[in-house]
């Protein structure tokens, strides 16, 4: 990992940054990154970098079933990348991954809570972190005891980053 200094202070980037684009202000895409889930990766990308007004590294797909997985991701991951996995953003430091609901047809509350949660648990299983974009016909109250329910059952300090129409929230496990 290489860090550069931006406003005067340092901000981690991925390694080989050489082989990203710059999309947006802030937002830098691998040309790795060639999945169905590119674009709506490059939206929430675009969505953190403007409210955050940091850099949000789209990390590459590289398939772990391909022969030379190993050594491609040697190269174009940062060190920490969970074996197999393919975080969807590197941002802070911190590997994060997108989640979408905004196609979701449910209205009942105990579905909603349990849709939420398990694409945060997916989330998990890919990054440290996790973002997910909510709309807005779902509660605020909803999406919080959803997301705090799935944070304290979890025995790791994740970060789950929400989008929330134009709003931006930050959730985090309370300090004990």
């Amino acid at each position: 990992m290489v860090d550069i200094f931006m406003s005067g202070e340092s901000i981690a980037i991925p390694p080989r940054i050489d082989t990203y684009e710059n999309v947006a202000e802030n937002v830098f895409v691998s040309r790795l990154q060639q999945t169905e889930e590119r674009e709506g990766n490059i939206k929430l990308a675009k969505f953190l970098a403007e409210k955050t007004n940091e850099p949000v590294f789209v990390l590459p797909h590289i398939q772990p079933s391909l022969k030379k997985s190993k050594a491609l991701r040697e190269i174009y991951f940062p060190n920490g990348v969970k074996e197999n996995k393919n975080p969807d953003f590197y941002f802070r430091g911190r590997f994060v991954d997108g989640k979408s609901m905004v196609n979701i047809i449910y209205r009942e509350e105990a579905i909603l809570k349990r849709k939420i949660q398990g694409r945060i648990k997916d989330a998990f299983k890919q990054a440290g972190d996790a973002f997910i974009e909510i709309p807005l016909f779902i509660d605020k109250n909803i999406v919080y005891t959803a997301i705090n329910g799935q944070l304290n059952s979890s025995k790791q300090d994740h970060i789950v980053y929400v989008k929330y129409g134009e709003e931006l929230f930050l959730i985090k496990k309370p300090d004990k």
